[in-house]
């Protein structure tokens, strides 16, 4: 009798973690863009997760604290979410004053633009497409499915509902290092490009914004290397980007009259730190 009860509590465990591991393939919390991936934390969890590390990027990083540069590229990004594939949360927009090419995106929808890279852009249309890259990380789930693969599920909860501060501001820290949360696959880089393309023409924007930008960054990674340093560790090659990101923008519908804006992005541009 022993030996049937211990048999039968082992298949009861083997029958539990199949379970669960369906669970958590299936892709049950993920908006749909990404199902398959593993990631069993809900939304709520993740923009509270979000709101957690943006404080501590505050602390961390130097945001830039100008009311019209914010407001333009919340604008931008507004305009952006309002397209996007996930409508259920609200989207953070803000500028880290750092002379580096970069932008991030935290779990639950908040998403940073690093003044170096404005300084190298031309119009609003490529400033979109940094900032519709950013959200299609987010829309996708990206942040919360590899903080899940590198910490686990009850690890991550813990994160969420404060028990380990101290670390949640190492792993902030990390951020564009490649060990950081924010080093993401090759796959997801890709797919953040597609999405970010697809949102730009639905925003009204003219998606070929997106190809400008790579193409000029590709120009630069060789004059000015140093800007790029975090860029490089955590992208993918940007010749691959940009021929990937031209044949997709090649095959979306084409607007009348898409928005480039370059007169009015040239009046915040003028607005950033020296």
């Amino acid at each position: 009798m022993e030996q049937f009860d211990h048999a039968r509590v082992a298949v009861f465990r083997g029958t539990l973690a199949a379970a669960l591991m369906t669970f958590m393939l299936g892709g049950c919390a993920t908006t749909g863009i990404n199902k398959g991936q593993m990631n069993i934390i809900s939304s709520d969890e993740e923009v509270k997760m979000g709101q957690e590390m943006s404080v501590e990027v505050a602390k961390q990083y130097k945001v830039y604290d100008n009311t019209a540069v914010t407001a333009y590229v919340q604008g931008v990004g507004d305009r952006i979410a309002r397209v996007c594939d996930r409508q259920e949360i609200t989207y953070h927009i803000a500028v880290v004053d750092k002379n580096e090419v970069n932008a991030f995106a935290l779990p639950g929808g908040y998403v940073y633009v690093y003044t170096g890279l404005m300084k190298d852009i031309d119009d609003e249309a490529q400033l979109a497409s940094v900032i519709a890259h950013e959200i299609a990380h987010v829309t996708a789930r990206h942040a919360a499915e590899r903080l899940t693969k590198m910490y686990g599920t009850e690890f991550f909860l813990g994160l969420v509902f404060g028990k380990n501060p101290g670390l949640l501001g190492k792993i902030v820290k990390d951020i564009g290092t490649p060990i950081g949360f924010l080093a993401f696959s090759r796959a997801d880089e890709y797919e953040a490009d597609d999405l970010g393309a697809r949102y730009l023409s639905a925003a009204g924007y003219d998606p070929n914004g997106m190809v400008d930008l790579l193409g000029k960054l590709k120009g630069l990674e060789k004059s000015e290397p140093g800007k790029f340093e975090t860029w490089l560790m955590t992208h993918p090659s940007t010749s691959e980007r940009l021929a990937r990101v031209e044949a997709n923008v090649a095959a979306l519908p084409k607007s009348a009259s898409p928005v480039r804006n370059a007169a009015a992005y040239a009046k915040i541009k003028a607005q950033l730190p020296k």
